[in-house]
């Protein structure tokens, strides 16, 4: 696959990110009127999309994708590294509210909505789609022999399949 028709696909795949990065950017320029934590996860929003933008352009202007891999990955990282301190800010928050709300007496309205099975089974779908999807991608590719191929898309397809789990225990064990 050429340089172009990766960039191509970043450039689409930015462009409909709109509906995160948009709305972050909002939050963003909201100021103090958010709490920290809504502002953190909205920076984190913002370079995840900046940096995979940035990667589209530099496969257009350079012959390697390297360049573009790393810039891509230190965006995910850093993008993680703001979503934990999000994370941590919110945890924070909600004790704090807890706090003020066991000092006036009165208890916050129980959350309603879907089972947590139910969130946890959309969770696993995405996370097998996005990890097949992946691993099919990999094997499908003409770098590398055979082998090394199908050990990267078994790696890879394993740690999306994972982090995908994760996330989806932990956004049942909160509901």
């Amino acid at each position: 696959m050429t340089h172009t028709v990766l960039a191509i696909g970043t450039a689409a795949l930015t462009a409909s990110g709109c509906v995160w990065y948009l709305p972050a950017i909002a939050d963003l320029q909201a100021g103090a009127d958010r709490p920290r934590s809504t502002r953190t996860a909205a920076a984190a929003c913002v370079l995840w999309w900046a940096a995979l933008a940035m990667a589209g352009g530099l496969l257009l202007a350079l012959p390697d994708w390297r360049p573009a891999a790393q810039i891509a990955l230190a965006g995910l990282v850093g993008g993680a590294a703001l979503r934990v301190r999000a994370r941590w800010d919110r945890r924070g928050e909600q004790r704090e509210t807890a706090a003020r709300w066991a000092a006036l007496g009165a208890r916050p309205a129980p959350r309603s909505g879907r089972p947590a099975a139910v969130t946890l089974a959309g969770w696993l779908v995405v996370g097998a789609a996005v990890a097949s999807l992946g691993a099919v991608a990999i094997l499908l590719s003409d770098e590398g022999a055979v082998g090394s191929r199908v050990v990267l898309a078994a790696v890879s397809g394993a740690g999306v399949a994972l982090a995908f789990l994760l996330a989806g225990l932990g956004s049942a064990r909160r509901r």
